[in-house]
């Protein structure tokens, strides 16, 4: 099967790495696999450091994109295309268009909340072309039934995924915290992403006023050509505090498996998330997950019976979580087979050999 995993964006976050991460796994179970990115996009270098086929496409505008319609309807049956394969909302028209009277399928795997209705005549249109809306949570799947035009029949379950070794320890809690310079014998809960308002590393900051054994350990850096230094605000609201003692700082990092390895907790704090992969690794890596109660991270902790949920900002809710964190709930590897990576190929598998569906 010949599958074309589109992506016009510049940036680098969940939708750009899961679409490369699948591009992969894809080409793994013995697919024909070429990603179409923008020249010299973190997708694009990151295709090619994985040694995968990729086309260089322009970033276009998101309305009326006609010319690179008919430029990518050319590109797509000179590729022999069976499926595009899509994540990002902004590429949807570019991509109907292209596949308007096409036999190739186009499927979009889910990403971000739909919040607003989108049921005007040219939503429906293009909404019409998709064949299948594969979404990772059952309540970003009411959600689009509500908001957009797409039927139940279009519509496909599959959680997102991880590799195999997040779901085994493979260095100790010492060895793992003298890797991240945390103390040995401190309380530590860590909370990783960009540094910005909606993620909540300042919810966390005050929850150490009232959680003092506690220490954070912070990785991840300002959201790029952010206006506000979102990380010197942290800096000072963490001094004015009286916590930035233990506050552990780590900028990016390659790989934050041993980052979990080193926490006792994991703290998602953001104020909503559709698909938190940070909540899923922590999960994967054994440890107690407290999480806001909004967006998809109910279900991603079943309501509980997987993590700690609280109010998204309440600080004194999380500080009382965290005072009692031993009585969090952890998950087994097997109650989480559903989000690992065999499990996951095998679901879209099954889904890209069944026979074409249409909307009704």
């Amino acid at each position: 099967m010949n599958l074309v995993f589109l992506s016009s964006s510049t940036g680098w976050g969940g939708l750009e790495q899961n679409l490369l991460r699948y591009s992969n796994w894809m080409r793994e179970a013995g697919n024909a696999v070429t990603i179409l990115a923008v020249a010299q996009s973190p997708l694009y270098n990151q295709a090619v450091a994985f040694d995968l086929p990729v086309v260089v496409i322009k970033r276009q505008k998101r309305h009326f994109p006609w010319r690179a319609a008919f430029r990518l309807k050319r590109l797509l049956t000179l590729l022999d295309t069976d499926v595009v394969w899509m994540r990002d909302p902004r590429d949807l028209p570019l991509a109907a268009f292209a596949v308007n009277k096409m036999k190739c399928r186009l499927v979009f795997q889910q990403g971000m909340q739909i919040n607003r209705p989108k049921k005007y005549p040219w939503h429906r249109w293009r909404f019409a072309q998709i064949e299948q809306w594969v979404t990772p949570l059952a309540i970003l799947e009411k959600e689009a039934l509500k908001n957009t035009p797409l039927t139940p029949r279009q519509i496909t379950h599959i959680p997102l995924a991880l590799e195999p070794d997040w779901f085994s320890r493979s260095i100790s809690k010492n060895d793992a915290r003298n890797e991240c310079a945390v103390p040995l014998d401190a309380l530590v809960v860590g909370l990783f992403g960009r540094l910005d308002p909606l993620k909540g590393q300042d919810v966390l900051l005050k929850a150490l006023v009232d959680a003092t054994e506690w220490h954070a350990l912070i990785v991840g850096s300002n959201t790029a050509n952010a206006e506000n230094d979102w990380e010197k605000k942290l800096l000072n609201q963490a001094k004015q505090l009286g916590v930035d003692h233990r506050i552990h700082w780590r900028g990016q990092m390659n790989s934050l498996k041993n980052a979990y390895a080193a926490c006792d907790v994991y703290a998602m704090c953001s104020q909503s998330e559709t698909f938190g992969m940070v909540t899923l690794e922590a999960l994967a890596s054994g440890i107690p997950v407290i999480g806001t109660n909004s967006g998809g991270t109910p279900e991603l902790l079943q309501e509980g019976a997987c993590g700690h949920l609280v109010p998204p900002g309440d600080a004194h809710a999380l500080a009382e979580a965290l005072n009692q964190y031993k009585k969090i709930p952890i998950p087994s590897v097997q109650s989480l087979i559903s989000f690992q990576k065999k499990s996951s190929v095998e679901s879209w598998l099954k889904l890209l050999d069944a026979p074409p569906r249409r909307a009704s």
